[in-house]
């Protein structure tokens, strides 16, 4: 995503070059779900890595639980996409929800453009259009 901000701000500052050094930006910060979804996946991966080096005996140091639990048999018996589920696929979908891809682009401290309202990323059109609309109203 950073990619599409430096392309924003080398065509913003190709068309007004008075912006030049005065144009900046980051990543939009992730939701706060995202860093306990984080830490979750991490204990599963712990976890999961005892239960393959520990086996059945992983059962009896969980507080509780008197036998192995049935749906674990049903990992075990598909080995390959229990592992690319937990250490591919999930790692995926939490890292997709922590880039958004947002970002807003913001004159004089109003917002002209945010992607967050309209889920879009602006042609070069819109950019122009939009900053000759804003200096005119700064005028």
């Amino acid at each position: 995503m950073q990619r599409n901000y430096l392309q924003i701000k080398k065509f913003l500052e190709e068309q007004y070059p008075e912006l030049r050094g005065n144009i900046s930006g980051g990543n939009w910060p992730p939701p706060a779900y995202v860093g306990y979804l984080q830490n979750a996946l991490s204990i599963l991966h712990i976890l999961t890595l005892a239960a393959v080096f520990l086996g059945e005996t992983f059962w009896t140091f969980i507080p509780f639980v008197r036998t192995t639990p049935s749906w674990y048999a049903n990992l075990k018996e598909y080995p390959m996409q229990t592992f690319l589920f937990i250490f591919v696929i999930l790692p995926s979908i939490v890292s997709s929800a922590a880039t958004s891809g947002a970002f807003e682009i913001m004159m004089d401290g109003e917002v002209i453009w945010s992607r967050l309202q309209t889920g879009q990323f602006p042609d070069g059109q819109q950019l122009l259009n939009l900053f000759r609309v804003a200096l005119a109203q700064t005028k």
